[in-house]
């Protein structure tokens, strides 16, 4: 059979035999694979577009796709050796890339390629980009990988009709979900056709531009490169320009705006200088009353963070009354993100303005920000945002009465004239959070007594004492415990730090007893043994050794080691009451801090005395200290194993 008639054959057998051809023959003719590869590439074209007409979706030219090579650019026909590599491929793909998500990514990149595509099609694979982007789990990396996605799609942004530039914007947005990807579309020069497609008169396309570039925009102060770049670009500007404008659009926009411009504002070079030059104090006060929860929240870091830096701005967000305003968000009705950044605009105003302070206290703005500190605690709030709105809430405090120690006094003192169980929890709530953020600049301008504040909380423990008040109590000495400037001055302090922890987590009768000690060691009662009743606060430390929570068996234990640290009664104590099995088995499966602690107790028991050794040694403790000394999980034998006794054979 002649050359010509074979070839003819295979081309009515299937759009895909030229290939095997090829292979098997060895023929390397530019004329023949030129001609057949164009046939191929036209009626697999008109396939894939006769199917998608018909039933209105693309599934059948997907499934075309799936079998027929992506068309290459015209200005490049495709060689012999181009077309028995991708022969090869089309063998592998099986396996590498089992639902043609790779295939499919790498054909709507190249058909974007194409310059004589039609803008429908363009449109079209764009939109089945980003589809692959947000359902299919490898899409997203194998985009990133091609050398040629990032350019296409800046060059699509930049030329492309208006439905092109959106859809492209809308890709580039989805890809900056990854940071070196960000960068890659940073550098590829986004930011100029961004801009432009902001400053258009489409809606639609506004919204794509602002969401892309506050995507763009997520490096932070880390990013330098993108700084310069933003800088040079005078990015800064148009966005004030533009929300100054009042967009069609409206909040969505605003948000995604003032949210890039939190994200310049700690790293573009020359900021603040653009945005007091562009009005951006006044933009930001009417969006302030007028803007959505979003918009609000990021208006409200940008004002805090604009009168720190200029303390002139602060005269002019009073004159605009904006400080009721921010008093207003801080209320529970607000998102907490809004809470939280408005407590920080009234931190960074009390902290800079002499007159704020007063307008702010005579606005009936201390129980506003006394109840915000409080606000995690009684609406359960959790995360970032919450700890924020504590912190700045206390801080609004402080300067407003001269500093962290004058507040802690006053709720203290606040405390006995407290007209209901409910407002004496929330002045402790408001202390425990003053307690919690006391620190070395607040200890610089007035140290607090810690042994008053502790009395102070005792005090609270009263007869019949509702659940809410003892709740807000512990929680109280938890932080004054927890505060390494403060317990250092107080006795016993690492031995009430652990009991709180353990009255927290405990129950019942259990609870009551280690509230009992709590409070004898707080009127100096005595030692950590007397205060637990020496074997009976044994016996209750062991039974919590078992069926607990991680955090409560390191508490337990912690407490066992200090007491056979102190007292060398508690070591037969523990003894006696069982404590040696449960302590190996820590050594098998606690946390790191309980293994350690169970080893030094061991340790002190068997130093003590020789039966005791005989215990450990018979509850299989040897084979479990060697494991934890051959793999390392702590300095254990440098701290207990010097004076460590072994066992007599």
């Amino acid at each position: 059979m002649c050359l010509r008639q074979r070839m003819i054959d295979l081309h009515c057998m299937g759009l895909y035999s030229f290939d095997l051809l090829l292979l098997d023959v060895g023929i390397f003719s530019s004329a023949y694979v030129l001609l057949f590869h164009r046939s191929k590439v036209k009626l697999a074209t008109a396939l894939a577009w006769r199917f998608t007409g018909s039933n209105g979706n693309g599934h059948a030219a997907n499934d075309v796709d799936k079998n027929v090579d992506a068309r290459l650019q015209d200005s490049e026909p495709p060689t012999p050796h181009s077309v028995i590599k991708m022969s090869l491929r089309d063998r592998s793909s099986s396996m590498e890339d089992p639902d043609g998500t790779l295939a499919s990514v790498a054909q709507c990149i190249e058909q974007l390629r194409q310059s004589s595509s039609a803008v429908q099609e363009k449109e079209y694979n764009l939109k089945q980009l980003l589809e692959l982007i947000d359902t299919r789990e490898n899409a997203f990396s194998a985009v990133g990988s091609h050398s040629q996605a990032v350019p296409v799609l800046v060059s699509l942004l930049r030329s492309g009709s208006l439905g092109v530039k959106i859809q492209a914007a809308n890709v580039l947005g989805s890809l900056c979900k990854e940071n070196e990807l960000r960068v890659k579309v940073l550098l590829g020069g986004c930011i100029p056709p961004l801009l432009g497609l902001l400053k258009s008169s489409s809606a639609e396309g506004q919204i794509a531009a602002a969401k892309t570039i506050y995507a763009v925009s997520q490096g932070g102060a880390k990013d330098h490169v993108g700084s310069k770049i933003f800088s040079t670009e005078g990015v800064v500007p148009v966005l004030w320009e533009q929300l100054k404008k009042g967009l069609k659009t409206g909040n969505v926009v605003d948000s995604l705006l003032t949210g890039a411009l939190k994200n310049l504002s700690s790293s573009t070079e020359g900021f603040w200088a653009a945005t007091i030059q562009a009005g951006g104090v006044d933009i930001l006060v009417k969006l302030l009353t007028s803007g959505q929860p979003g918009t609000q929240a990021h208006v409200c870091f940008l004002l805090a963070c604009m009168m720190m830096e200029d303390e002139s701005v602060c005269s002019r967000v009073l004159a605009a009354e904006a400080t009721k305003q921010l008093l207003k968000l801080l209320g529970p009705g607000n998102e907490p993100p809004v809470r939280a950044e408005a407590a920080g605009a009234l931190k960074s105003l009390s902290a800079k303005c002499k007159e704020a302070r007063r307008e702010i206290a005579g606005s009936n703005g201390i129980p506003a920000l006394i109840n915000a500190t409080i606000a995690p605690s009684k609406e359960f709030m959790q995360g970032e945002h919450a700890q924020a709105l504590q912190e700045n809430a206390m801080c609004a405090l402080a300067n407003i009465s001269g500093g962290l120690s004058n507040v802690i006094s006053s709720l203290g003192q606040s405390l006995e004239s407290c007209s209901s169980p409910a407002q004496v929890a929330d002045t402790l709530g408001a202390l425990a959070s003053a307690l919690m953020i006391y620190d070395s600049m607040a200890e610089s301008t007035k140290a607090s007594d810690p042994s008053i504040v502790e009395q102070t909380l005792v005090n609270q423990f009263k007869p019949k004492l509702p659940f809410l008040v003892q709740e807000r109590t512990i929680e109280a000495l938890a932080s004054l415990y927890g505060n390494a400037l403060l317990s250092v001055k107080l006795t016993n302090s690492e031995a009430k730090r652990l009991l709180v922890g353990l009255i927290t987590m405990a129950t019942n009768e259990a609870q009551d007893e280690l509230v009992k000690a709590l409070l004898k060691l707080c009127n100096n009662e005595g030692s950590l043994w007397h205060a637990l009743q020496g074997r009976e606060g044994i016996q209750l430390l062991i039974s919590l050794l078992g069926l607990s929570s991680e955090q409560q068996q390191e508490c337990s234990v912690a407490l066992l080691c200090l007491l056979s640290n102190e007292n060398d009664e508690s070591k037969w104590a523990i003894t006696a009451a069982g404590g040696i099995p449960p302590l190996v088995q820590i050594l098998e499966s606690g946390s790191a801090k309980a293994k350690e602690d169970s080893a030094t107790i061991l340790r002190n028991l068997c130093n003590h005395s020789e039966d005791i050794r005989a215990c450990v040694e018979s509850a299989d403790a040897v084979p479990a200290l060697l494991w934890l000394l051959k793999n390392g999980q702590f300095q254990w034998e440098r701290n207990c194993c010097k004076d460590f006794k072994p066992p007599n054979p």
